[in-house]
Order: structure tokens, then sequence, then C-alpha cells
């Protein structure tokens, strides 16, 4: 018996030196990792650094959080930010935001903000999970999600799974105008895209960008009323997107008659534009339903004939 108490007691003093170190050193790399920041021009700073969790746990709460990354002039500043994680599962961490924060002039609100991610020992991101029950963006333009999820997995190398959805969607920001009180039904998109470097725990610092994308289903839809996007496109180092999607939108008619009440587009070119959709509709058989090419070339972009002009670069700030 005393053996076993022995044996019991030795194993718990150990677990605990184990437990003390793993917290010192993870103090140390967070530490180290903001100095650097500081060291490259950024403004990187907290107000306090907290870990708990003994025995099992190694819980950081970090208070008072900015980071300015001067290469981009991206500035996020949050009242708290934590990282969750198992002592004995270093490559699995939980992240969790604040209900309240904000990223350059945009407010960010919301509640159940959180991701789960996990990575290999050199720092490279295998899953990463996103989730928030519901989450608001104020800025100059405003958007309010609920039921948002993100998912991005590495299938190979550079090449990642992406998938997102949002229950519901409403505000100035939305991709299409909306009817009624403005709120949609759905938002998913799923797509298998090709990075020119794989994602990482520092892509704070620079930001892996796409360089082949795989649209397989960009779906949008608001009663009755649905607009889907999906094919594939290359993009070149400053963001230009070359390919061919194809573009379906049912009670098209609906759509530009809300966005011409919503101001989105003046009542002379929205006569134009549907006397022209009208047209090609007609040639499909179904006049309230479009399928038409949506082709970019090196930053101009068409919709069947009718040129759009420039089309926004597919770059990560």
């Amino acid at each position: 018996m005393k053996r076993l108490i022995a044996v019991v007691m030795a194993a718990a003093l150990g677990w605990g030196l184990f437990w003390m170190w793993e917290a010192r050193a993870t103090k140390s790399q967070i530490t180290q990792w903001f100095e650097a920041r500081q060291l490259e021009g950024w403004e990187a700073s907290y107000s306090d650094l907290k870990l708990r969790g003994f025995p099992n746990r190694l819980d950081i709460t970090l208070t008072d959080v900015m980071l300015a990354d001067p290469n981009t002039g991206l500035i996020w500043e949050a009242p708290f930010f934590q990282i969750l994680g198992l002592s004995y599962k270093p490559g699995h961490k939980i992240l969790i935001w604040p209900d309240s924060q904000t990223l350059n002039q945009t407010q960010i609100t919301g509640s159940g903000l959180r991701a789960s991610v996990v990575y290999t020992a050199d720092g490279d991101i295998l899953r990463l999970n996103a989730e928030a029950e519901t989450l608001n963006l104020s800025g100059s333009q405003n958007l309010a999600l609920a039921g948002a999820r993100a998912a991005l997995g590495q299938t190979s190398g550079t090449t990642y799974q992406l998938a997102i959805a949002a229950k519901s969607i409403a505000g100035e920001a939305t991709a299409l105008p909306t009817l009624g009180e403005g709120v949609s039904d759905s938002l998913q998109v799923q797509a298998q895209i090709e990075f020119n470097r794989p994602w990482s725990l520092e892509a704070a610092r620079q930001r892996p960008q796409p360089r082949k994308i795989d649209l397989r289903q960009a779906q949008y839809s608001l009663d009755g009323l649905l607009l889907a996007l999906a094919g594939d496109l290359d993009v070149d180092r400053d963001g230009q997107a070359t390919g061919r999607l194809t573009l379906r939108a049912e009670n098209w008619r609906d759509m530009l008659t809300a966005a011409q009440a919503a101001d989105r587009i003046p009542e002379g070119l929205a006569k134009t534009v549907e006397q022209g959709l009208g047209l090609l509709s007609g040639l499909s058989g179904r006049t309230d339903t479009l399928d038409l090419p949506l082709t970019l070339n090196r930053g101009k972009a068409a919709l069947g004939p009718i040129p759009l002009g420039t089309a926004p670069r597919l770059q990560l700030p």
C-alpha cells in the first residue's frame, strides 16, 4: 500500500511539474509573439495574460487586445480573447471572441462567436471550424447574420475545402436586394480552393492568397427568389480572376424590381437591363429564369453578351 501511495504521489507531482512547464512555455510563446510583431512595426499589446485550467487544461485569456498591421492597415481591438485547450492535446484549440470588438472602422457584435482549430507541430492548419449564433457588422454598411457557420479543411498541400452557410442575412451589405423585412432564407457556399501557401497559425501576419477556385455551389435564396453560381476560376498574383461561372437566377424580375425600389439601380438602367435580360431568358424558354455564363477575363466581367465592367479583386487583406 505504501508503495502504491508513493507511486500515485510521484505521478501527481510529475504531472503537476509538467503542467507548470507547459504553462510557462505557453506564456513565453505568447509574449515572444507579441514582441516579434512589435519589432516588425506592428502595434501589438494586451493589458493582462491569465492562464488557468490545472490539471488538464491550458486556458489562456488575454485582455484589452490590440493588433495593428502596418502592411495591410488592418486594426483589431477586443476587450478579451481566449485560447482554450487540453494540456495533453497541444494541436487542438478552441478560440473565443467577445460579443463586441472592432476591425478597422467596423463594429462587430454578436453572440456565440467561436472556432475550433486543429494544426500540426509546424503550425499548419488541418481543420478550422467557426460559428456564430448572431453576427452583426456595423460600419459604412450594415450586415447581420444568424446561424453562421464556416469550415476550412486541408485536402492536400495548399488545397482546401471551404464551406460557408448562414440561416438568415439582413442589412445594407447583402449581396442581393431584399424584400419585406430584408431577411434572406439562406446562404450556402461550397468550394475547393488552391492557395499560394498553406494556411498556418501565422496567417495573421501574411494571408494565403487564392490561385485556383472550384466554386461548386454559391447559393442565395429569398422566399421564391434564387441566385446561384458555379464554375472554375484562375486567380493571378494581383487578384484578377479569369474563368467562367454559370449564373442561375430564378424570379429575376422580382430581384430587379427590389433593387430599383432600394435605389440600387437607376430607373432608366433598370428598364434597359430588364429588356436585355428578358430577351436572353426568353431564348431559354422560361422568362422567369436566367441561365447565363458569367465570364471573367483578367479583371473584366461580362454576363452573357452584356459587359459588366471591372470585376472585384479576389485578394485577402
